[in-house]
């Protein structure tokens, strides 16, 4: 009968054939001693596959774990983001490509978009010292405001008039902030209490362009 037998040694792999038990026992004797005299040979070959095996193994982990490290970032990263534009100033802030904390020290807007926006000068800096001046800058952030934030386009002049009030902004012959540059920023109709006002392309453009000047020298942070 024949008997076949199987060793692995390392890299070394034999098959041993045989059909009696001496020459059996006498193949796995002989296989035996050629191990323990080249065994130096053996575990070399078989470190090198080994550490081949091991190089390769770890090269993959790693991968995984950069790949695994980039997504966690990339997820981190956005939930900040959605986190910094969950408020009702989201919108201009990504816009803008400002931060709404920064929005949010100088510009309140009512969540449920009851209450008039309202601007708090003392946190906004140098907005000019002639009243007009305070009135058209504080006049061209608030209907920007009103129509990024409440989605509405045109504002009655009275409602203009109390935002500025409760901005600390006087609004006593405001008239005025709509002459010179004023007239290319403003979109005024109708008289007395059925008056309204917009802003201009140019005029959303130069909100735009005060909001970041605000928020750049903004010294909260």
């Amino acid at each position: 009968m024949e008997t076949t037998a199987k060793l692995e040694y390392g890299v070394l792999e034999v098959e041993i054939h045989a059909f009696d038990e001496e020459d059996y026992q006498k193949e796995v004797l002989d296989l035996i001693q050629f191990i323990e005299d080249n065994q130096d040979s053996l575990d070399e070959l078989s470190g090198v596959s080994d550490t081949a095996e091991i190089n390769q193994s770890k090269s993959e982990v790693k991968s995984l774990e950069e790949f695994g490290e980039s997504n966690q970032t990339e997820t981190e990263i956005e939930t900040i983001d959605q986190e910094e534009e969950s408020g009702p100033l989201a919108d201009i802030a990504s816009e803008l490509r400002i931060s709404e904390h920064k929005l949010d020290n100088f510009v309140y807007v009512d969540p449920q978009e009851e209450d008039f926006p309202v601007l708090y000068i003392d946190e906004m800096g140098d907005i000019g010292n002639r009243k007009t001046d305070r009135q058209r800058i504080s006049s061209l952030i608030l209907l920007y405001v009103w129509h990024e934030c409440y989605d509405v386009e045109r504002i009655k002049s009275s409602s203009l008039k109390d935002a500025l009030e409760l901005s600390d902004v006087s609004s006593s012959g405001m008239g005025n902030m709509y002459q010179g540059e004023g007239d290319r920023y403003f979109d005024r109709r109708g008289r007395g209490p059925s008056a309204t006002v917009s802003l201009t392309p140019p005029g959303k453009r130069q909100a735009r362009k005060l909001l970041k000047r605000f928020t750049q020298d903004d010294k909260s942070e």
